[in-house]
């Protein structure tokens, strides 16, 4: 009061207790001027709390066992506070006095917990939980207490809960994890391990079912992947299967085997490669009676198969092209097999049968049929595909053969007209030239206005007989090979020496060449051979001609033999032009002529070495030749001979 009075200020004080009652009392104390003097004094009033407002207003505030309220004013003293908290004193700062000041001052509220009192003066430990709420009314503030460990103590036993629970929690959702972790990994190994033994080939093994969840849907998917699969493989393998088969009958349709032949290859290859097949029957169409032929059979009795309806066995009958099938027919053959199928006589025969028809260009020209001998056996659907395809092929390879002996019928008669254009052009020739000269000299001995001495009337006569005797010889050869050819020829064999045979031939042409040396190389020993020595004097002599002619420049030609144990061989070898490899096939066939890069033309009519063969083979052995094109030719022949001959 004093003060307030020194400072002129009002000012209000709070009192722990009052000296007329024991209620907390406010004091307000405000002073008086009294005119001019410096007498003082100041208007005191006391405010009993319990009676007023405001202790109405903080006395309901309960904060558990150690909370309380204060009311501070602008300077930090406690007007009042409410218990359990300390007992006030009069004038007792708060132990914020400061803080709250400035807080009341700023009109700023604050809460927080306070472990020591922040004012310097004060050695107050608390460990409290407080807010302070400035009042806007007045300059006081209010100031809510509550013990650290009291107020937190609903959050620490919160927190112990919920510890408690949620380790329960965890608890439960680890052995939740661990029961559904536990089930998931064992259906994934399963899946795991069927989809390691499907990658490995087994489809056989079903996939476990695995419920109805993801994991169970996964399950089943991947069995129906199996069995997809599955099923696919096993098409595929079939497929493999059935190109395995048809590659194995392609191998047999390209080899060099004649029609009938390789048609009986097929038909066995089709009865090793088809599931359950024990035999097979190829029947082709009869063109000439309107039926079927028995063309081959495989594990079935022929006579017994010729004995059914509708078919013949007649091996006479050459496998017509679909060609020359009769329009009027095929229905009425094709139409057959059903019923011979159907017949008592096949059905004994075999138990079950499938057939495919053999087809060309939509023609039917036979049908081959599979058998079995067994009651239980049943052919599949991928048997008749593959019967199918083998017929297919058995159609090709039939067209083929005849295309095939169309194509050589028709080069062998290109061949006749070329060989026969060429005869005729070289015969021509061969002729022309030596009836040219008889005509010459005839007609000029036969002059009236030339006289002619004795000497040239003889040169003229002896040129005409040289020319008759070339025509002479050329009309010889050309019957000789006609009867070679016609297989006419009647051989006259006799005793002969053939080193004898061979100096003969030698020494004539010699007479006509004066380039060339002979040798003769005969064992001392030849033994005689039984032979007709006409056609083997015509032999050595045209290889010899042949020699002398194509070796123009002369050298050496060399007659020689060799003895084994059953029969001779004679070579007569030049050093001439020698022949190309396209020729030498060729060079034994009647009428060809090898157009030799020569300045002048090869006389001859292409028949003596065909004629040579002729001879020789009518005798039993045969000819050949060796030869290298510019460095000369050897022409070989053989002659059997027998025991008698080599002793």
């Amino acid at each position: 009061i004093t003060q307030a009075i020194e400072e002129g200020k009002a000012s209000i004080s709070g009192l722990v207790s009052a000296p007329l009652t024991d209620d907390p009392v406010i004091f307000l104390a405000s002073p008086i001027a009294q005119g001019q003097q410096e007498n003082k004094g100041a208007l005191v009033v006391a405010i009993d709390l319990a009676k007023s407002s405001i202790g109405g207003f903080i006395q309901p505030i309960r904060l558990g066992a150690t909370g309380y309220v204060e009311i501070v004013d602008q300077n930090g003293i406690v007007v009042t506070r409410t218990e359990p908290g300390p007992k006030l004193s009069p004038f007792e700062k708060s132990d914020h006095s400061g803080r709250f000041a400035a807080l009341i001052s700023a009109g700023q509220p604050t809460r927080g917990i306070c472990h020591t009192c922040h004012e310097t003066e004060q050695l107050v430990h608390k460990k409290d939980v407080l807010a302070f709420v400035p009042l806007l009314e007045a300059n006081w503030g209010v100031v809510i207490r509550q013990s650290e460990q009291e107020a937190l103590a609903p959050a620490r036993e919160l927190r112990q809960s919920l510890l408690f629970f949620g380790g329960g929690m965890v608890v439960v959702a680890l052995l939740f994890v661990f029961v559904t972790t536990r089930d998931v990994g064992r259906r994934i190994r399963l899946l795991t391990s069927s989809s390691q033994g499907i990658a490995e080939g087994d489809l056989n093994t079903e996939v476990t079912s695995l419920g109805k969840d993801e994991v169970g849907i996964l399950g089943q998917t991947l069995d129906d992947m199996r069995i997809k699969l599955k099923t696919s493989y096993g098409e595929l393998e079939q497929k493999t299967k059935e190109l395995s088969s048809l590659l194995s009958v392609s191998e047999i349709l390209t080899s060099t085997l004649d029609l009938p032949q390789l048609l009986d290859a097929v038909v066995a290859r089709a009865v090793e490669v088809i599931p359950g097949a024990e035999g097979g029957v190829l029947l082709l169409k009869n063109n000439e009676q309107g039926s079927l032929r028995l063309q081959c059979a495989v594990g079935l009795d022929r006579q017994s198969l010729s004995q059914l309806p509708f078919v013949s066995d007649d091996e006479e009958t050459t496998i017509l092209p679909p060609e020359f099938d009769d329009n009027d027919q095929p229905d009425v053959v094709k139409d057959t097999i059903g019923d011979l199928l159907l017949s008592d006589a096949f059905r004994q025969l075999a138990s079950s049968s499938i057939h495919a028809e053999v087809l060309h260009r939509n023609r039917y020209i036979g049908s081959l049929i599979m058998v079995s001998y067994g009651d239980d056996q049943t052919f599949s659907e991928s048997d008749n595909r593959l019967l199918q395809a083998i017929a297919d092929y058995i159609a090709l390879s039939i067209e083929s053969a005849h295309l095939t002996k169309e194509a050589e019928e028709a080069r062998a008669l290109h061949e006749a007209d070329r060989l026969r254009s060429e005869f005729i052009s070289s015969i021509s020739h061969e002729l022309r030239t030596p009836l040219t000269l008889i005509k010459g000299y005839s007609t000029s001995l036969l002059r009236t206005d030339t006289s002619w001495d004795e000497q040239s009337q003889r040169d003229f006569l002896q040129i005409i007989d040289e020319k008759t005797d070339e025509l002479r010889d050329l009309i010889d050869k050309l019957l000789l090979s006609a009867k070679l050819e016609a297989g006419a020829l009647n051989l006259e064999k006799e005793p002969v020496l053939l080193p004898h045979l061979a100096q003969r031939v030698v020494d004539e042409a010699a007479s006509r060449t004066g380039k060339h040396e002979f040798i003769l190389r005969f064992a001392p020993s030849f033994p005689v051979v039984e032979l007709d020595i006409r056609c083997m004097e015509q032999v050595v002599r045209n290889l010899v001609e042949n020699a002398v002619k194509y070796s123009p420049d002369g050298g050496k030609i060399v007659i020689a033999s060799r003895i084994t144990k059953d029969k001779i061989v004679v070579s007569v070898a030049d050093e001439g032009i020698g022949i190309a490899p396209q020729h030498r096939d060729k060079v034994f066939d009647r009428f060809y002529r090898i157009d030799h890069p020569l300045p002048y033309r090869m006389p001859g009519s292409g028949l003596g070495l065909s004629i040579t063969k002729g001879h020789i083979e009518a005798h039993g052995g045969e000819v050949w030749l060796k030869s290298t094109t510019g460095k000369g030719s050897t022409f070989y022949f053989s002659l059997p001979l027998n025991e008698e001959e080599n002793k």
